[in-house]
């Protein structure tokens, strides 16, 4: 390598590294504006109580919530770093691709602004969930199988495997992922790649990661199938095809051209046509996701290395950088104007102000809740306010307690891990007790009995407890209007007319036994 190489490939790098810096940046600078997601507090409870499993999620979020809470506790701040990092991440594995196809400065910055800028990598970068790290694994994933195609280096198949089954127990939906790059390979010429004893050792050590999460869902009764019910009932069953088009459009806006242009570039350019494969295996990834329905944020990991392709391919065919230039910019200032409805920047008020303006020219993702109706503000959003003041009435209502009460108080949920998960995160502060519900994980983690009062119910009305108790206080309902459960109210319960312990132990045999292989023989 020359003077002028190493010249050049220094500035790309030290350029990739201010992009990643960039894109760390917005994350963090943002990261305290909102309270945390309903679905960031399940998943930083899982921190304390490590498993093989969950009920809705493999172990690798709640591995990594376990080192965050043991880094930085009770931290906004720390708990969304992690996600942030990935992202940064990501944008390096964008930056090698580039390179590697023999991409300059342009493309880098082509690809870098689109994937920055894009409202889906934003929002789920900004957030604790598994989202985040399944576009690390699955571009990860995909990056390798470049370089084996690149080097017709089957060794790397290891390393496929160990990714793939890393991305397994984040996220189950990387089995698409393996059945879409399956069929291309088995089509096309690289199959010769399969042929191979590295790629039994790659399975090999793929199996080894996963096992264990596998014989957790065996002896849980396959706790992923009963999530996969819930979920088809509750909010697959409101989603209609053209929804998977419209929304991967809103989690791109037109930045979208980017990724579409890589994706025509690897299934029709000559130059790249030992590639065509991966093309063709994120096509039909593609193809499965909408054929069940699936969200358009599932299929966010295919994108990045199709970012790569796209501004390598715009670099390459590109005779007059001007116009490629003028019309990149007007693309990105058009989705800066998306920011706002993606990332916490502007107080609530000023966000609903924002979006009844921007929505008529900018699209936003998350306007249509799990209901399949179109709101006023995002459904993350949503999920991201009014939690404190739901725990300051649950402290309101312990500190009406006696210090005999306190250490017998229970604090129940109903059917809900929003409300646990803000009493349990929130909560922590003022010493409020763990919470209960049978929701989501948390029937794994609830006790096996409770003190016989006072019992503090967080719920819309007293019908489902009200036979229960002689007295019941009402003790405040949440009003803010941008909260996604606005109306529910806190109670404090005394003075049972039976045995509560009694009706809780029933009740939480029932909940468990679905989960129990043995309690069912």
């Amino acid at each position: 390598m020359n003077s002028t190489e190493n010249y050049e490939q220094r500035n790309y790098w030290i350029l990739a590294a201010i992009f990643m810096a960039v894109k760390l940046c917005i994350h963090l600078l943002t990261s305290t504006n909102y309270e945390l997601h309903r679905d960031e507090m399940l998943y930083f409870n899982m921190g304390s109580y490590p498993a093989f499993g969950y009920l809705t999620v493999p172990p690798v979020t709640g591995l990594l919530a376990f080192i965050l809470k043991n880094i930085f506790g009770y931290s906004v701040f720390g708990i969304r770093l992690i996600s942030a990092l990935f992202g940064a991440a990501t944008l390096y594995l964008i930056a090698k691709t580039v390179r590697e196809l023999g991409g300059g400065i342009f493309a880098l910055s082509l690809a870098s602004v689109t994937f920055i800028l894009s409202p889906g990598f934003l929002l789920l970068f900004s957030l604790l969930t598994p989202n985040a790290f399944e576009i690390f694994f699955w571009t990860l994933a995909i990056y390798l199988i470049f370089r084996m195609a690149e080097t017709e280096n089957p060794r790397l198949w290891i390393w496929i495997g160990i990714v793939l089954g890393l991305s397994f127990n984040t996220k189950y939906s990387v089995t698409f992922l393996v059945a879409g790059f399956l069929i291309a390979m088995l089509i096309s010429k690289q199959r010769k790649l399969l042929f191979s004893w590295w790629l039994a050792a790659g399975i090999g050590a793929g199996l080894l990661l996963i096992l264990p999460n596998i014989i957790w869902q065996y002896n849980h009764n396959w706790p992923v199938l009963y999530h996969l019910g819930e979920l088809k009932k509750t909010q697959i069953s409101n989603l209609k095809y053209n929804h998977f088009l419209i929304d991967l459009f809103n989690l791109n806006s037109a930045l979208i051209l980017i990724w579409l242009f890589g994706l025509g570039t690897l299934l029709h350019a000559k130059n790249v046509k030992k590639y065509r494969f991966l093309g063709l295996a994120i096509l039909f990834t593609l193809l499965i996701f909408f054929a069940l329905k699936g969200k358009a944020y599932y299929v966010l990991g295919l994108l990045p290395v199709l970012i790569a392709f796209g501004a390598y391919a715009i670099e390459k065919y590109s005779k007059h950088m001007s116009p490629i230039i003028a019309f990149f910019s007007v693309i990105s200032i058009y989705s800066l104007f998306s920011l706002p409805l993606v990332i916490p920047v502007l107080p609530f008020k000023t966000l609903i102000k924002y979006s009844e303006k921007a929505k008529q020219f900018v699209p936003a993702p998350f306007m249509r809740w799990e209901d399949g109706r179109e709101h006023d503000v995002s459904q993350v959003f949503a999920d991201m306010t009014g939690w404190k003041e739901l725990t300051g009435f649950a402290l309101q209502a312990f500190n009406n307690l006696n210090e005999k009460e306190k250490r017998n108080c229970t604090i129940f949920c109903v059917r809900n891990y929003g409300y646990a998960g803000a009493i349990n995160f929130y909560g922590n502060e003022f010493k409020l007790p763990k919470p209960v519900t049978f929701h989501e994980s948390y029937i794994f983690w609830a006790p096996d009995s409770i003190p016989e009062e006072p019992i503090i119910f967080i719920d819309y009305n007293r019908d489902d407890f009200q036979s229960l108790f002689n007295e019941i206080t009402e003790i405040g309902c949440v009003q803010n209007q941008f909260f996604r459960e606005k109306g529910v109210k806190v109670f404090l319960c005394k003075n049972p007319k039976t045995d509560i312990n009694q009706v809780y132990q029933s009740s939480i045999f029932a909940e468990r036994k679905k989960f129990d292989r043995i309690l069912n023989q």
